[in-house]
């Protein structure tokens, strides 16, 4: 795939790949962190290899791939309050555009037709939006509305309030039961603040603005002061303290746990002789394994935080 966003996402490049040659890609997804640039690029660039019309290598030059980049393909489409519109309204995705979007996926195609939800304006950027969106650029798409010298093209996260209530409600079954070559993909900064309705129906992936090159250990740390000893009584305090970082600092919940097993995995060094600690440590490694699994099965990070530390504290 893209290399810029094989290096910064590589569980998301690994996924798509493998989805795709197995033919078992979600019909409908969800997007979510920071910088709406970066899960734009990722959208375009599942298009891309989903429309590929020779082996989907990054400097493919087929027609399909050239119109991803460029954003003129007939089949990706991005559907804000302010493009593909047909109607006057100019604060929500209206039922109109809704109704485009199923008339266009009620026929067949030869394309695999890709449709990108998110909020959009035409702004005059800050040096922050000019840096993610440069990064973006860089990674080889175009947006749809272009450039130049005073403004740009800018996604925003959606939310519930961007759709109509007629026009959700009428793309609700073709989420449900698409046809066949269609994919969904929701671009938002808060995954809660999505329609439930959608958020129940798609695969969600968080993608986050930066990418760590390390893990971040020091604000946990003092909770494992007496390890293998974990206090009972800190471990609501522990898993508070997951949780408040997480949100500060808008991470990944999954990163969190890595972090986790990172500081594990290091005690494990220096404990090996010590038959005790390192059985346990062990044995606290493999739960932080399954709290990664309790995380794809959407259960809320406080209560898979507390199940973690009463785990440790045992």
């Amino acid at each position: 795939m893209n290399k810029i966003l094989d290096s910064k996402y590589p569980y998301l490049s690994n996924y798509y790949s493998t989805a795709i040659a197995e033919n078992r890609l979600f019909h409908s997804i969800i997007m979510y962190g920071s910088n709406i640039y970066m899960q734009y690029a990722t959208s375009l660039e599942l298009a891309r290899q989903l429309n590929c019309l020779e082996d989907g290598r990054e400097d493919c030059q087929c027609q399909n791939c050239r119109w991803i980049r460029e954003n003129r393909h007939p089949a990706v489409m991005t559907i804000s309050k302010i493009d593909n519109k047909t109607d006057s309204s100019k604060t929500v995705i209206s039922e109109e555009q809704i109704n485009q979007v199923l008339n266009n996926i009620a026929g067949s195609s030869d394309y695999h037709r890709v449709f990108i939800f998110c909020d959009a304006e035409i702004i005059k950027p800050s040096n922050e939006e000019k840096n993610d969106y440069n990064e973006f650029k860089t990674a080889g798409f175009n947006t749809p509305q272009g450039e130049d010298d005073k403004k740009i093209w800018y996604p925003n996260g959606i939310n519930s309030k961007c759709f109509s209530s007629v026009g959700a409600n009428a793309m609700l079954k073709s989420i449900e039961e698409p046809p066949s070559n269609v994919t969904f993909i929701f671009l938002t900064t808060n995954k809660d603040d999505m329609l439930q309705t959608i958020v129940s129906r798609s695969q969600i992936f968080y993608v986050p603005g930066i990418k760590f090159t390390k893990y971040d250990t020091s604000f946990f740390e003092k909770y494992f002061e007496n390890y293998p000893y974990f206090k009972k009584e800190s471990a609501l305090d522990f898993s508070q303290c997951l949780l408040n970082y997480q949100t500060e600092k808008g991470l990944e919940s999954e990163y969190i746990i890595d972090c986790i097993q990172y500081y594990l995995i290091q005690l494990l060094k220096i404990n090996v002789k010590n038959t005790v600690i390192y059985n346990k440590i062990l044995k606290d490694i493999k739960k932080a394994e399954e709290s990664k699994r309790m995380l794809k099965a959407y259960i809320k990070e406080q209560i898979i935080y507390e199940d973690l530390a009463f785990y440790f504290a045992k």
